[in-house]
């Protein structure tokens, strides 16, 4: 056994899982790693300046109180965001120009021992950042091609060693021990909690492996302060659409002069609700997959045979709780627009339709029309089944069904597929009973 080198680990999180469950699509445990790409052109524009010295003189959050909800927190949580952050969320740490893009700036953070970047490395990046390599520079990524998409991680180099867990197609490693064997070379890895041995075959790294994790990678932005504004325009003098709440994330479209493009997810016709917020308020990060162990994959499908078995029982209860039970078995599958189905991909409206429906009630094909197929209730009054309804300029383009406690159940948009989220991820417009 050779020992060559130890990388640096990537951040990743499961995306895969194991076939035959129909009704969840079920991520794994959450690991960051966070890479903010920011043109170095961008520091030292006119506009950039101006919004700088406007956003000093008025932030661009607000003071906010809370609508009053039946059963909601002082302070919405997300329940995809607290298990993300069950370490803390990360803190960010500045290193200077990478390989990412020519005289880029590069924001890491990262939780636990995965995606370390030492002070050291901080202050030779504030000295001399051109010398400072890539932050994926030392990420390796599974390349995995048949017919289950996975190969196993075991505990020694050789097909003989016990199997410890699985990576699928498409996740991120960090390569700890190289090893020579008359079959070839083998990676001892880790991955997630997983740490085993894999053919290298099966990875590519270097700047392959970077180019891959850019393309492949998902990137979100977490609200870090309540009322964010969120404007039209990447500057302080356009209009507001709405306000974001704390604890919250999004997918982020694009970084730019001072700004961030979150999305909101898309109108009924399909087009997508975008908008603009200052970075300063917003922690930017990438996630990938990575492996999960055996018993993480038992877990899973336990968890995900609890929750079918709770969905049933629920049945036996209150309407109201029989509806959100049912909703909830649908977490984690994936978002289309357009979609229908509440297993292979449906939209925001598409899945409210799927789960009322289930229990004979005839909803509209939009969001818009929905809002129009209830009686409207006050939003400090929502009971578990409702329809929460969002707007952007007076106009209705997404909903979401209340379970209490101030959270919703939705379908998001592609990246983070149907999840549950606080009720106030962005202003409520209003809600719908049709229950009665």
């Amino acid at each position: 056994m050779r020992r060559t080198r130890k990388l640096v680990a990537a951040g990743c999180i499961c995306a895969a899982m194991a076939t035959g469950m129909t009704a969840f699509a079920m991520p794994g445990a959450t690991s960051l790693v966070t890479v903010t790409p920011r043109t170095a052109s961008s520091a030292s524009s006119d506009d950039t300046n101006q919004a700088q010295r406007e956003t000093a003189q008025e932030p661009e959050t607000q003071a906010v109180q809370m609508p009053e909800t039946t059963g909601a927190p002082a302070v919405p949580e997300n329940e995809d965001t607290n298990q993300e952050n069950a370490v803390g969320t990360p803190s960010k740490v500045t290193v200077g120009a990478a390989s990412l893009t020519a005289a880029s700036n590069v924001s890491v953070a990262a939780s636990g021992p995965e995606g370390v970047v030492s002070q050291a490395a901080v202050q030779m990046a504030a000295a001399s950042p051109a010398e400072v390599p890539s932050p994926y520079k030392d990420v390796a990524v599974s390349q995995v091609n048949g017919d289950d998409d996975y190969v196993n991680i075991r505990d020694e180099a050789s097909t003989e060693g016990e199997i410890l867990g699985k990576i699928y197609n498409n996740c991120a490693a960090t390569i700890e021990e190289t090893v020579e064997k008359e079959d070839g070379t083998w990676y001892k890895i880790h991955s997630g909690s997983v740490d085993g041995y894999i053919k290298a075959e099966y990875f590519v790294t270097g700047d392959e492996a970077e180019a891959l994790a850019l393309k492949i990678g998902k990137m979100f932005g977490y609200v870090e302060e309540g009322g964010l504004r969120v404007r039209t325009e990447p500057t302080t003098e356009s209009d507001i659409i709405t306000t974001l709440w704390a604890g919250e994330k999004y997918t982020v479209v694009e970084q730019a002069d001072g700004f961030v493009k979150l999305s909101l997810g898309d109108d009924d016709d399909g087009n997508p609700v975008t908008g603009y917020v200052a970075e300063q308020y917003v922690q930017v990060y990438v996630k990938f997959d990575k492996a999960i162990s055996l018993e993480e994959e038992q877990e899973m499908i336990a968890e995900a045979k609890r929750r079918e078995e709770e969905a049933e029982a629920a049945k036996k209860s209150s309407k109201r709780d029989a509806v959100v039970a049912y909703a909830k078995q649908f977490i984690g599958n994936p978002y289309v627009w357009g979609g229908g189905s509440l297993t292979n991909g449906t939209d925001c409206s598409g899945f409210t339709r799927g789960v009322l429906g289930h229990f004979g009630y005839g909803l509209s094909r939009t969001s818009g029309a929905q809002a129009g197929d209830g009686r409207q209730v006050p939003l400090n009054s929502v009971e578990p089944g409702d329809l929460i309804f969002y707007a952007s300029g007076g106009r209705i383009y997404h909903v979401a069904l209340y379970i209490g406690g101030g959270r919703v159940i939705h379908a998001i948009d592609e990246a983070h597929g149907i999840g549950i989220s606080s009720m106030y991820w962005t202003t409520p417009y209003c809600a719908v009973d049709v229950i009665g």
